[in-house]
């Protein structure tokens, strides 16, 4: 990848996240988009969004920072892909500067 490369958003991320929703949080016979709002939808409760953020942190290998739980930052499964892509985009910032 050269330097001016633009960082394109990984579908992959999106559907890691949809499939943790679905297998970890979603009563049976409920489903889940990109765009379905998670909180006022009543897709996931506070609990929820604890165990949601967990598995990001640890599968994308990722910190969620307390200032970043916020309402908007778990608005929707989009919303998750662009936290996991702008710190991998951070990352691959730092490793092409040194």
């Amino acid at each position: 990848m050269s330097e001016d490369s633009p960082i394109v958003p990984d579908p992959a991320i999106a559907e890691s996240i949809l499939e943790f929703i679905r297998r970890e949080l979603l009563a049976p016979g409920d489903s889940i988009e990109l765009q379905d709002d998670l909180l006022s939808g009543e897709l996931l409760d506070s609990l929820g969004v604890l165990q949601l953020s967990t598995f990001v942190e640890e599968h994308f290998r990722i910190r969620i920072q307390p200032t970043d739980f916020v309402v908007e930052n778990f608005q929707n499964v989009e919303v998750l892909r662009g936290i996991v892509d702008s710190q991998n985009d951070f990352l691959i910032i730092c490793v092409r500067q040194s």
